[in-house]
């Protein structure tokens, strides 16, 4: 008797364990899904809004921070089919690649502001080449790094029930070709170079990601109560 009551407790035991694992996870997708969102809306806020210098800022600032968590709630969703060390990269590298546009941004805004508070006063010419080679190279940075997540999270989704073929296969192409033309065109990004600047389109399919991700905790919770 005291055997099986040992028993009982460890699997109860082991029942809520699981319970609250899957909260958590539930918890992170929900999370993750609506920072994502959150990322994509403050990307084109400050991007085409003709917002105040304090709105555009922050719009700007809070793009990195967001599409972290971003990229971890859907981690979080893909792991729950397959855990791989490929997947684990690619959140490490969204969160690497949220961490750099930050860093990119700061540095951008406020060579804008020297380069502002130096014309006239010195020769600029010099001063504006050397300041813009550095938050240029962060630029690449930043879309070698989201690039290589969004071709690891396209692999990962190709197989997982949520999104499929098709979403997964469009992700990983869109990221090689972000990677690609970034390093073809280095030390410049494509964009200033006069070629075509894949960016935009990746933004894109992560907002479709991120929407899809919305109704991933729904999905699960109705496949787990059928």
């Amino acid at each position: 008797m005291p055997t099986t009551t040992a028993s009982t407790l460890t699997a109860a035991g082991a029942t809520a364990a699981r319970g609250g694992s899957d909260s958590f996870t539930r918890d992170w997708i929900r999370t993750g899904a609506t920072c994502g969102l959150l990322s994509v809306a403050s990307y084109l806020g400050a991007a085409f809004l003709p917002l105040p210098d304090t709105l555009a800022y922050a719009a700007a600032f809070a793009f990195g921070p967001l599409l972290a968590v971003g990229c971890t709630g859907l981690y979080h969703c893909l792991a729950e089919s397959r855990r791989t060390p490929l997947l684990q990269i690619a959140a490490a590298a969204a969160v690497a690649g949220g961490v750099t546009v930050l860093l990119m941004l700061t540095v951008q805004q406020s060579i804008f502001a020297a380069r502002l508070a130096a014309d006239g006063a010195v020769d600029a010419a010099p001063l504006r080449a050397g300041l813009n080679a550095v938050h240029l190279g962060l630029d690449v940075a930043w879309d070698v790094l989201i690039g290589l997540a969004v071709v690891l999270f396209g692999l990962a989704m190709v197989g997982h029930p949520q999104f499929g073929r098709v979403v997964g296969a469009t992700g990983s192409a869109l990221g090689v070709l972000l990677v690609v033309f970034n390093l073809w065109y280095f030390p410049e990004p494509p964009g200033s170079a006069g070629s075509i600047d894949w960016g935009p389109f990746v933004a894109l399919w992560l907002l479709g990601v991120f929407g899809m991700l919305l109704r991933a905790p729904r999905v699960d919770g109705a496949a787990r109560s059928a």
